[in-house]
């Protein structure tokens, strides 16, 4: 299952389970991410959660920004829509969080060393 951390001084305070088809991210009560931060839009940025049968646990994240008035990061550049990625760091007004899949293949558990 894939989630995103909220992270101050690399400590997770909080995570969302991605569980849902879409998440929305904003300053507003209603947002499935609230974020009380007067640099975050009413409505900043979308999580896109798509069912991907042949990807290693069956779904992608696509994060959307949404004409924020600040922007959306995605590893220290702006975008207005990309594909996450397991580790990517996403920062939004003033507020860091961390993209973690789950079910993302560990290259260093799979690898097999020949001697």
């Amino acid at each position: 299952m894939a989630y995103l951390a909220l992270i101050v001084e690399d400590v997770v305070i909080n995570k969302w389970e991605l569980n849902q088809d879409e998440l929305l991210i904003g300053r507003v009560k209603f947002c499935d991410i609230h974020i009380e931060d007067r640099a975050v839009s009413s409505k900043h940025a979308r999580l896109v959660v798509k069912q991907v049968p042949y990807e290693q646990g069956g779904s992608v994240v696509v994060l959307e920004d949404l004409d924020s008035t600040n922007g959306t990061e995605l590893n220290g550049r702006m975008i207005s829509r990309q594909l996450l990625k397991n580790g990517d760091i996403i920062k939004i007004g003033f507020n860091q969080f961390k993209f973690v899949d789950g079910s993302a293949l560990n290259l260093d558990e799979t690898a097999v060393i020949v001697g």
